[in-house]
């Protein structure tokens, strides 16, 4: 898959349903996503929260960040993010722009909940982080899960934490 140099996108929808994004490891000039606002990732793969992370590293402008995982796209919802390989140092976007963090079906598995709390510990300037979560698929606790994320960490003192329960 090729993937080519972006600079004035402001707006973007990645689905990853093909392995072959994966391999996606940026672009030596570094300003690949330099003005993307808005990065609506959908995780359907096991790998894509390596693709997260080097998102947030291309994407320094990043106000809007919605994770979701749809049923039906010929995946496993299941697998989703199966590991998270936090990155080496934090991404620009956390220190300065993120603003909104929407996670649509959120299942409360223990990378589901790494991920989430690096970015609530480390998203300097977040207001709103909503979370959508599905207790039915991985039989974890509505209260559970609020639990965990409520007493993490957050370094944005302003950042509401809002946990609705998912509906199928």
């Amino acid at each position: 898959m090729y993937l080519m140099n972006m600079p004035n996108l402001r707006e973007a929808y990645v689905d990853v349903v093909s392995s072959d994004i994966l391999q996606y490891d940026g672009f030596d000039d570094g300003y690949v996503f330099n003005q993307l606002k808005h990065l609506n990732l959908c995780v359907c793969k096991e790998e894509s929260s390596n693709l997260l992370g080097q998102l947030l590293k291309d994407s320094p402008n990043l106000r809007i960040l919605d994770i979701s995982v749809v049923k039906d796209h010929g995946t496993d919802e299941r697998n989703g993010m199966v590991s998270w390989n936090q990155p080496n140092f934090v991404p620009e976007c956390l220190l300065s722009s993120l603003q909104t963090l929407l996670w649509s079906r959120y299942f409360g598995r223990q990378q589901d909940r790494d991920i989430a709390v690096y970015i609530l510990k480390n998203a300097c300037h977040l207001k709103t982080a909503t979370i959508l979560a599905d207790t039915d698929e991985h039989d974890v606790p509505n209260l559970q899960m609020i639990k965990e994320l409520a007493l993490s960490l957050r370094t944005s003192v302003i950042c509401q934490l809002v946990f609705v329960e998912y509906l199928n």
